[in-house]
């Protein structure tokens, strides 16, 4: 049963710190594309490629694109003029033709981070405007890191993961396994309903006999007091847990029962009554 219960946490562990680590690779894909993107919009001769030349498969936009993406490792670098038409591609057939997600936001100055299908397939992407020198939009960049590389580092973090996992798990079956025997060996292998039934037996005992019971712990405090030691000393049931002289007034009461007072059949009046400890 400890058994079960420690590896259903631990599974439940592994998935909860999974499910967060999914997301932070997904933003970190996305903060590396917007990155790579800023510092090819940086170029400024691609701006003015834009301007002077025509998209071409071998043209300078093309040609420095790609050398882009092959430096950064990036899945595609994607150059557009204002009217998102392709001035760059991994695919050369691609250029000349229209993006195949919205360049809207881009073209109008606003910087993009994005998860999105594609021609290539779905990616993390980051978009931003591309400037001439004077300052004026004249077309976005856009680059995507493959969604597959994302989702296949978070796999290969799986088996870590497990095993990580699997070490708490050995570890702490151990520790479970050394702290049950520690139990049995105090409780004489007894189980936790046979200790219980002992229990109910003890207290109907102590508080079924005619002689009142006061058990104190190392330092005075009262742990257990049975009907009659309540009614002989008029104690109340809140008075477990306390000090023994914030219940009693000082006395030889209080001296006896706290042994300070030695000998056998001590006696001692309380509330009237003369009672033999």
């Amino acid at each position: 049963m400890q058994l079960a219960i420690a590896t259903g946490v631990t599974v439940l562990a592994t998935g909860l710190f999974l499910a967060p680590l999914s997301d932070h690779l997904d933003d970190q894909a996305m903060r590396r594309a917007l990155a790579i993107a800023q510092t090819t919009a940086a170029e400024p001769r691609l701006a003015e490629a834009l301007q002077h030349t025509r998209p071409a498969p071998g043209g300078p936009v093309q040609t420095e694109a790609e050398r882009i993406r092959r430096a950064t490792g990036a899945e595609y670098v994607v150059i557009m003029d204002r009217h998102g038409v392709r001035w760059s591609h991994t695919s050369p057939g691609e250029i000349g033709k229209h993006v195949s997600t919205d360049p809207t936001d881009a073209i109008q100055g606003r910087e993009v981070m994005e998860i999105d299908e594609g021609t290539l397939g779905r990616s993390a992407r980051g978009k931003v405007p591309l400037r001439a020198g004077d300052g004026r939009i004249v077309g976005a960049v856009s680059v995507g890191i493959s969604y597959e590389s994302v989702r296949a580092r978070l796999v290969a973090s799986v088996p870590e993961m497990l095993a990580y996992a699997g070490g708490a798990l050995a570890v702490g079956a151990l520790a479970a396994y050394v702290v049950a025997r520690r139990l049995q060996r105090r409780t004489h292998d007894l189980a936790f309903s046979d200790i219980s039934a002992l229990l109910a037996e003890r207290e109907a005992m102590l508080h079924g006999i005619r002689e009142g019971v006061v058990a104190l712990d190392a330092h005075g405090r009262i742990r257990l007091v049975n009907d009659e030691a309540q009614r002989l000393l008029e104690l109340r049931p809140e008075g477990t847990g306390q000090p023994l002289e914030a219940v009693l007034p000082p006395g030889r009461t209080t001296d006896v029962l706290s042994g300070r007072a030695t000998g056998a059949d001590l006696l001692t009046v309380s509330g009237g009554r003369v009672l033999v400890a």
